[in-house]
């Protein structure tokens, strides 16, 4: 069986969440298949350039193509895609191929993923910037005909499904929730130190920003603590929420040496969709975690088990006072079993294995 894996991103590329996202997807399928066996539209690699092409891509919103697709790629993907059993859209923005795809005649097995429900991003995005309004007639258009001309449909949490049920009425979904290949290092660990440094990992999307200000001006003054930020472009970020107690670190190389060193793991984030997968990747490296509900949204664990689920200033204060009142050792064995249980590569395995059924 051979199947083609349709993405607007590099498929080995791990610099974010919905990277990764995308590649514990793209090395599922080459797991279960062979890597022989799947083969990689990058829309992004293939789409063409010029004042011409340009002008024709934004035409082709109009005609409801979106983020780099237009009527040669998608032409191009159709003629591929005969050649495949099936089809994987990485991305339910692109759902107008399910139904290009359905209409041309293809015969194999369609699979679109929601990496969110991102009309429900998108409407969160023109909230704080109207200009992306505009964009949430393309988004929906695009997930409706992903709902209706896909054979299967993939999200990540319960919630995503609902919304599903909700938006685009339909209760087909099936749930994968994030997972990721090991990359743990056995070390010894050491313990906590004071102040204790925890730890927020991400890159500056908007739902990373508004909970790195809102921690910034409601809870470090009054918490004994030093703040690291990690992420790409993160820091850019540093004159606008500068604090003596934040160090914006930018990008950094070696990010699993970075988690384990911080003595805890720190989500205050309130917005988004999804699963957010830097707790997954926290979890993997058994720290103790302080999250919002947002943050944990789609992780079937206890909170009070791997750290602290805060949701106002307040309980974010109580609970570091609680947590850095004393030193403890920096690895959490619930955090790591939860991992290994739950969310590594291999407990999805099966559930990618029963698309392809």
């Amino acid at each position: 069986m051979k199947l083609l894996f349709i993405s607007i991103r590099d498929v080995n590329r791990k610099t974010s969440g919905g990277e990764k996202c995308t590649n514990r997807n793209y090395l599922s399928f080459c797991d279960l298949l062979g890597k022989e066996n799947v083969e990689v539209v990058n829309i992004l690699d293939i789409q063409e350039t010029g004042m011409l092409n340009t002008a024709i891509k934004r035409f082709g919103f109009l005609q409801g193509y979106y983020v780099g697709l237009s009527v040669s790629i998608k032409n191009r993907i159709l003629e591929k895609a005969y050649g495949f059993d099936y089809v994987f859209i990485d991305a339910s923005y692109l759902g107008i191929l399910a139904w290009h795809l359905k209409k041309s005649g293809y015969k194999g097995k369609i699979i679109s993923f929601f990496h969110n429900v991102e009309v429900s991003v998108m409407r969160q995005k023109a909230r704080l910037n109207p200009f992306h309004a505009w964009k949430i007639v393309s988004v929906r258009y695009n997930e409706k005909m992903a709902v209706h001309h896909s054979d299967r449909i993939v999200v990540l949490t319960s919630r995503d499904k609902e919304e599903l049920e909700r938006i685009y009425h339909t209760n087909r979904a099936e749930i994968i929730p994030i997972s990721l290949p090991d990359e743990y290092m056995p070390a010894e660990h050491g313990m906590t130190s004071y102040p204790p440094v925890f730890l927020f990992v991400g890159d500056n999307w908007f739902p990373n920003i508004h909970g790195i200000r809102w921690f910034i001006e409601n809870v470090l003054d009054n918490a004994d603590i030093r703040m690291q930020i990690a992420g790409r472009n993160m820091e850019h970020l540093r004159d606008k929420f500068a604090h003596p107690k934040a160090e914006f670190m930018g990008f950094v190389d070696d990010l699993p040496k970075a988690i384990a060193e911080a003595d805890y793991f720190l989500s205050p984030v309130f917005r988004g969709g999804g699963m957010k997968v830097k707790i997954c990747e926290a979890l993997m490296h058994g720290k103790h975690i302080i999250a919002t509900s947002e943050a944990f949204e789609g992780y079937e664990i206890d909170p009070m088990e791997v750290g602290a689920r805060c949701n106002t200033a307040g309980e974010f204060i109580t609970a570091i006072e609680r947590l850095g009142r004393e030193p403890r050792r920096k690895f959490n064995v619930k955090s790591r079993e939860y991992y290994l249980r739950n969310y590594s590569f291999g407990a999805t395995l099966e559930l990618f294995r029963k698309l392809l059924q």
